[in-house]
């Protein structure tokens, strides 16, 4: 691994349709993102938890609730894509922050930007983290929408920066 590949950005289409459809999957909704100039070194991209998933467990259904109103993008599954595909020769593009090393237990990020039509449910697809006895990799999977979700399943989303409050003069040179 070389440093300066670490500190590139690299462009993930999340306004492209999507990239991947797996078997028996019909795209439901898919929300364009524009262009992510992602760099592993800051990610844009952030794992969030509802309130109640922080809590506890609470039903897939009522967190897209709380998702709809977030003040940001739903990631889509083309970042999800983007991953998977640069793993062999670029495992590094995925933040090592989001395993979940210290509690050996399995992550699941979930990309609400795109749902799918699945075995007549609705579904997202998810960046799975995996660190048994037998293997630590990443995976791509999938989660009914239905399903009951914790702190083991966050969201991927980007926040929009926050508005500017109060806009300062200013300051010149002159005392005139």
């Amino acid at each position: 691994m070389r440093y300066a590949e670490h500190s590139k950005s690299y462009g993930i289409d999340l306004d492209a349709d999507p990239v991947f459809l797996p078997e028996g999957f019909e795209v439901v909704e898919h929300r364009r993102g524009g262009l992510l100039n992602w760099n592993p070194r800051r990610p844009q991209i952030e794992l969030y938890l509802t309130a109640d998933q922080r809590k506890g467990i609470v039903d897939g259904q009522k967190v897209f609730e709380e998702l709809e109103k977030f003040n940001g993008t739903l990631v889509n599954a083309n970042a999800l894509d983007y991953f998977i595909n640069n793993l062999p020769t670029k495992p590094w593009l995925i933040p090592e922050d989001w395993k979940n090393v210290e509690q050996h237990k399995a992550k699941h990020i979930l990309f609400w930007g795109t749902r799918y039509r699945f075995e007549g449910g609705i579904c997202v697809r998810s960046l799975n983290w995996s660190a048994d006895a037998r293997e630590q990799v990443w995976k791509s999977g999938y989660c009914w929408v239905d399903n009951r979700l914790n702190s083991q399943f966050p969201a991927a989303v980007i926040r929009k920066p926050e508005p500017i409050v109060e806009v300062l003069p200013s300051v010149s040179g002159s005392n005139a």
